[in-house]
């Protein structure tokens, strides 16, 4: 059975009081879990925290006391692996927050190898730079997910802009040159931060500028990021086909795996990463 690590103690799933965590007062992250070390969670602690300033709330926990957290929930849950979500929330003057597992979906090694199919959606997030929950959105992402059987749909803002994922990011890919939306437009994906960093050790020019629609046809890859997929080959955005073998992505794919195990290793030695 899940347990789940929150403010009033460590609680089974089944017994969870259902404390609203939809208020507009609301931040949240999930952090993967590879063989026991949570991945990066130095950055997702600072994107926390910059969720915190934007929204207006004060978090009183330290580094070492939610990275502590998460090693008790991996330890009283037995998972070395999966998906963890921390959701903090202030609703009638009072303050919640929780720790627990949550249900995951990994790629598979075909998605990896053949690429996965996705299709555009017209919708702005609100504080595209706070990782908040929006229902709206993501009700809709779900619905057109499901109802067209697609890995991800791709958000496009009222310029015909393509931003980013329903939850992840998003990299175009021309004459080895990789575009993305910039920071100021997009949630800044832990993945899409490390990628950032992977394509300049590899020494590949980025260009942080968004793809339009009627632009697509022009580039020969295009990828997905985040923390469960990490760097995903798209095939489709609707009818257009890209490069799923893509000697650049490859590359970075190889790349980013590198940065991944580098991380554990060192964390696990107790280096600072």
């Amino acid at each position: 059975m899940n347990l789940i690590l929150s403010n009033v103690g460590l609680l089974h799933e089944s017994s969870y009081s259902g404390i609203s965590f939809h208020s507009d007062q609301s931040v949240y992250e999930v952090i993967r879990i590879i063989d026991g070390i949570p991945l990066f969670l130095e950055d997702h602690f600072d994107r926390l925290l910059r969720s915190m300033q934007i929204q207006g709330l004060i978090f009183q926990m330290s580094f070492p006391d939610f990275k502590r957290n998460i090693a008790e929930l991996v330890r009283v849950n037995q998972k070395v692996s999966g998906n963890v979500k921390f959701v903090y929330s202030v609703a009638d003057g009072n303050i919640h927050w929780a720790f627990s597992f949550i249900p995951h979906s990994y790629p598979t090694p075909d998605d990896y190898q053949s690429g996965v199919i996705t299709d555009l959606l017209f919708a702005e997030r609100q504080n595209p730079n706070a990782k908040v929950i929006q229902t709206g959105i993501r009700d809709e992402a779900n619905q057109m997910i499901s109802d067209r059987k697609l890995y991800e749909v791709l958000l496009v803002d009222n310029d015909s802009l393509i931003t980013e994922g329903s939850r992840s990011n998003v990299f175009f890919v021309k004459n080895d040159a990789f575009y993305t939306a910039p920071a100021s437009m997009i949630l800044e994906g832990i993945t899409w931060k490390k990628v950032l960093v992977c394509l300049n050790e590899l020494g590949f020019p980025v260009v942080e500028k968004p793809v339009s629609v009627d632009e697509i046809s022009q580039f020969e890859a295009a990828f997905l990021t985040g923390t469960s997929p990490k760097i995903l080959p798209i095939r489709l955005i609707g009818s257009q086909m890209f490069d799923v073998r893509n000697l650049a992505v490859v590359s970075l794919m190889k790349g980013y795996d590198k940065m991944i195990w580098d991380y554990i290793r060192n964390e696990k030695n107790g280096c600072k990463s």
